[in-house]
């Protein structure tokens, strides 16, 4: 018997004439795929309904394809519903309406710098970066502005420039202090209502969701793509789904293109690729990661499988489920610290979420463990106060059960340790280490220092735009609070009160989703093993291995990233040769 690329043996399909083995078909003979018993056929198969998925619909219909789409879920939209509809886009067209140049130099060095830190090297043609790597950067660049140009064209979606709600000012990119990032602001886009006021991530998939409908594009919910059917010469033929109890197989005549969710929801694959453990997610239920099979069975290279889009999230709500309705994206408050469980301030609190985040999984090789595993938001009464019913901080500190407290540090310690004794059978028995409350005691001294100074001369916080602009739209001082607003050089950092109460939430590392998978190439397509396209398969969002790396460039990041490659994969795929058989 034959073997697939990954050198498994193959089991006879398909009424003998081919082969199935996890996730793929592999026809003989071309009279093996006019032996099926096709359910649709299409020019292009779009998997998924995000908003990479529906770009690449409503792209390769406008490019003349007939197009199918279908979706694993009841409903449409995926995650991208879900979100805040944002979509970073450089060189957009508001920018160019300003006279704002967003110059393609420019911008790749600020992508390279922040993607690869490790590599960037502004002397190098390359920026340092492998010829993959600098493609796919080169490739977002090129067609960002073009992709959301031609749905705004096609009357598909509005877009107008995202602002920041209370300074009315355009988003501050994520790294926005570095020297490389010369378009620090303005390249973050969201949709437009009817009205012309801003929506979020419902608005961006009702209007293309629209948009796919209207071009009577078909879209198959409740239909699961399990497996790829490939011809003899191992180009994608089909694709074999799953709806209730029925197989449904679907003929390509050009090429099938996956725009699905990573695999956050995916306990297994979470074991194997996440270094260190995220507790849960708000991505939606059914990102489990099937394309990492599907393709791996027809030959797919992996690319980095340990990325995700990180967010800060609260550990009592991942204990009751991993299923979250959202994350702590920026946490609220002034007089706010994060510590690890040895009491001490572990990262700029006002980073960006992702980023972040990133600080949990730090190792101690000294030690042998992951001492920040969890972090402890430690507050006082002002921020309790003032800065109530901003999430993760509750209407009311004292009532709410998540919240920890202590009249005295000591106090607070010790309720910290009660709390985490009886989740340590869920967590892995993470406990304060024995100066957990001395070594708090200093951590507040030494914050209260530079509070007052003005100077974070730990971690920086609030020396950059990002960390004071976001500060102000997503931790808002209660407009009736009693507590003086802050006077302070740094409106980020407040002294702590030196009596009690002092408060705590425990906080975990989760993620919007992951973004590791296959690898792909500057025109979206899924690579091999020898780096080769496999023939008719593409990818675009968060199924694949992300063509930013771990970086997070600014608001709409993953969704401008999702749209623009769903743009490409379908342009490309127009090119396909028709397969007529």
């Amino acid at each position: 018997m034959g073997k697939n690329r990954q050198g498994i043996t193959r089991r006879q399909a398909i009424a003998g004439a081919g082969a199935l083995s996890l996730g793929v078909i592999t026809l003989r003979s071309s009279r093996a795929e006019a032996a099926i018993n096709w359910d649709h056929e299409t020019d292009i198969l779009v998997v998924g309904s995000g908003v990479g998925a529906a770009t690449a619909a409503i792209t390769a219909h406008e490019n003349g394809d007939a197009v199918l789409v279908i979706e694993k879920a009841p409903i449409t939209g995926g995650t991208s519903a879900k979100s805040a509809g944002v979509l970073w886009i450089p060189d957009n067209f508001t920018l160019r309406e300003k006279g704002i140049t967003d110059k393609k130099e420019d911008c790749l060095r600020y992508l390279a710098r922040y993607s690869y830190p490790e590599k960037f090297n502004p002397a190098d043609a390359q920026l340092g970066l492998s010829t993959r790597e600098f493609g796919l950067l080169e490739a977002f660049y090129d067609n960002a502005s073009g992709a959301a140009d031609s749905l705004r064209g096609h009357g598909a979606l509005k877009l107008g420039e995202w602002r920041m709600f209370f300074l009315d000012r355009p988003a501050t990119d994520y790294l926005d202090h570095v020297p490389e990032n010369k378009v620090p602001a303005g390249r973050a886009l969201g949709p437009l209502k009817d009205d012309g006021s801003m929506g979020g991530g419902p608005e961006l998939m009702t209007q293309l969701t629209s948009a796919v409908k209207e071009r009577k594009i078909p879209i198959l919910t409740n239909h699961r793509a399990m497996r790829l059917i490939l011809n003899p010469d191992g180009r994608v033929a089909g694709v074999e789904a799953e709806s209730g109890d029925a197989k449904v197989r679907i003929r390509i005549r050009k090429a099938a293109i996956f725009a699905t969710g990573g695999y956050v929801h995916n306990p297994e694959f979470l074991g194997m690729y996440q270094p260190s453990r995220l507790w849960g997610s708000c991505a939606m239920p059914w990102a489990t990661g099937d394309f990492i099979n599907i393709a791996g069975a027809a030959g797919a290279r992996m690319g980095i499988m340990s990325s995700a889009w990180r967010t800060q999230i609260m550990l009592e709500e991942a204990l009751q489920s991993s299923k979250l309705a959202a994350g702590v994206f920026f946490p609220p408050g002034d007089s706010m610290v994060q510590v690890n469980r040895h009491g001490v301030r572990v990262v700029n609190e006002n980073r960006n979420y992702n980023d972040r985040t990133e600080v949990h999984g730090i190792y101690d090789a000294s030690q042998a463990e992951f001492p920040n595993q969890l972090l402890f938001m430690v507050y006082d009464q002002r921020t309790a106060e003032g800065f109530a019913g901003v999430y993760p901080i509750p209407a009311d500190s004292n009532t709410a059960s998540q919240v920890l407290k202590g009249n005295s540090l000591e106090e607070l310690a010790s309720d910290i340790d009660r709390r985490l004794s009886e989740v340590a059978k869920q967590t892995g028995g993470v406990s304060l280490g024995p100066s957990f409350a001395s070594n708090l005691k200093n951590t507040l001294e030494r914050f209260n220092g530079y509070a007052k100074s003005g100077i974070d001369g730990d971690f920086q916080r609030g020396q950059a735009a990002y960390d004071t602009e976001w500060h102000q739209v997503f931790s808002p001082m209660k407009a009736d609070s009693e507590w003086p607003a802050n006077p302070g050089p740094n409106i980020t950092m407040h002294p702590f009160r030196d009596e009690g109460p002092f408060y705590a939430l425990i906080l975990a590392a989760g993620a919007l989703d992951t973004c590791g998978g296959p690898a792909i190439d500057a025109s979206a397509r899924v690579l091999d093993t020898e780096d080769q396209p496999i023939p008719g398969l593409y990818g675009a969002g968060n199924c694949i291995a992300s063509p930013s790396g771990e970086a997070y460039w600014g608001a709409g990041h993953t969704l401008g990233l999702s749209m623009t490659f769903g743009y490409i994969a379908a342009n490309a795929a127009h090119l396909e040769p028709l397969d007529k058989a």
